[in-house]
């Protein structure tokens, strides 16, 4: 007759006991903290996966930037005799061109510019669609809204509490705040004018006024909420072509 197994030492269960009790509360730390970092800065992990996907955005976007420096320049010199106001207007239809030729050059997820808005300290690379995989990689310009340089409505969306959060604090913004949209063919400045809340299916703020040259920013609120939407409206108060 075979002899039965010895009981497991009371000892080795209380071991196995502790290991899981120590890997249950240190998973729930490391819960608790992504919440913490969630609430009162963003979302880590997706945070870090934003910032190398940036990284890559700079790259792209420097190879967009030489490639408009080297196809840029005018076809003919303009004139010595030339006044000033023609020289301008030739900028400002070169400029045009390459808004209109950049518009339909890039896919989803590709560098388009950079934005820059020093009141809440947000220097980004954005790119083009408002998909969900264009929006893991930085703030999105809305297909079907123009670029800068033409008149109309420039779209941007971004998140505010994953993926790096660039449009986080963008309700502290004020009337006067400026915004930067920094293209590979010139520079362009914006004054907020107002902002609102309204629903996620209201585009009516995207629309194009004629003869006007208008910013505009939306994302998810509240924070931690996709029941609304704020949009942050501006104008254009400067420009420079790339010479």
């Amino acid at each position: 007759m075979n002899a039965e197994p010895a009981p497991r030492a009371p000892g080795a269960r209380r071991r196995a006991w502790r290991a899981l009790l120590i890997a249950a509360l240190a998973a729930g730390t490391l819960l608790a903290a992504d919440g913490i970092l969630t609430i009162v800065w963003q979302e880590p992990v997706t945070a870090y996966m934003q910032h190398r996907r940036q990284t890559d955005l700079q790259r792209d976007l420097a190879r967009l930037d030489a490639r408009y420096a080297q196809t840029g320049a005018p076809a003919t010199a303009v004139a010595p005799a030339a006044s000033a106001d023609s020289a301008a207007g030739e900028l400002r239809r070169r400029t045009r061109r390459s808004a209109l030729s950049l518009l339909h050059a890039r896919d989803a997820g590709q560098a388009l510019g950079r934005l820059e808005i020093p009141a809440i300290g947000l220097k980004t690379v954005m790119v083009e669609s408002t998909t969900g995989g264009a929006l893991r990689r930085g703030p999105g310009h809305y297909r079907g809204t123009v670029l800068p340089g033409l008149d109309g409505t420039v779209g941007i969306a971004g998140h505010r509490t994953t993926y790096g959060a660039p449009f986080r604090h963008v309700d502290e913004l004020r009337a006067g705040s400026r915004i930067m949209l920094r293209m590979p063919y010139g520079s362009f400045t914006y004054r907020v004018t107002g902002s609102r809340i309204t629903t996620p299916d209201d585009a009516s703020s995207l629309r194009s006024r004629a003869g006007t040259q208008r910013l505009v920013l939306t994302a998810c609120h509240p924070l931690y909420s996709a029941a609304k939407r704020i949009v942050v409206s501006a104008r254009l108060v400067s420009e420079a072509p790339r010479a």
